[in-house]
């Protein structure tokens, strides 16, 4: 699970993510360092319209169309890659809404010391050198009763590398850079270049 994430520079986004539009629509302060991004708050996602690469702001905690209110996104800040065409927030998502997080590094929650007595210490990952990565994302609308729309995300995450492994038992898919396209691209993907690309 990653519960919490970090963008502390967007030096590089827009060369990363061959962005046309390198800041969001929304006046924000979303070019601040952020370290630590957690569930509920706005964060920068990529996005493709019509070809075109853009960031925009999202609520983390993806909110499915059908939901009675926004809670339930507290409770889907992840997407379980063995499972994304079977759940339903997640199944029309991974077809037709996919993103990249933008993220430069984050954290996993170990014990330390024995039983109840331990301590929950977490642990800052990234990659090195630092730069920006793009974790694979599904996104979704949601319409409150006011009318008003609500953009939200999930990372979707896979089992460990042999880095993590010792960490935590699951970690966000990093999306190669060239994989962007195809993982971004409108429609659904067959589950053989799914398989590639994640």
């Amino acid at each position: 699970m990653c519960g919490r994430y970090t963008l502390t520079s967007q030096a590089g986004l827009a060369e990363e993510f061959m962005l046309a539009v390198a800041e969001p629509a929304e006046a924000s302060e979303w070019w601040r360092p952020r370290f630590n991004i957690a569930p509920t708050q706005p964060a920068p996602v990529v996005v493709a319209r019509d070809g075109v690469r853009a960031v925009e702001l999202m609520r983390w905690g993806l909110v499915p169309p059908w939901a009675d209110g926004p809670a339930v996104g507290a409770r889907m800040i992840n997407a379980r890659v063995e499972s994304l065409s079977q759940r339903p927030a997640f199944r029309d998502a991974v077809k037709h809404r996919r993103c990249l997080v933008a993220a430069d590094g984050f954290y996993e929650w170990v014990t330390r010391g024995d039983g109840k007595a331990g301590k929950r210490v977490p642990m800052y990952l990234r990659p090195v050198p630092r730069r920006p990565v793009g974790f694979a994302g599904l996104w979704e609308r949601w319409r409150g009763p006011d009318g008003a729309w609500l953009v939200s995300f999930a990372i979707v995450t896979g089992p460990p590398n042999p880095l993590v492994e010792p960490i935590h038992d699951r970690m966000p898919v990093v999306v190669a850079p060239t994989h962007y396209a195809t993982w971004l691209a409108p429609g659904p993907l067959p589950a053989s270049v799914l398989a590639e690309v994640l």
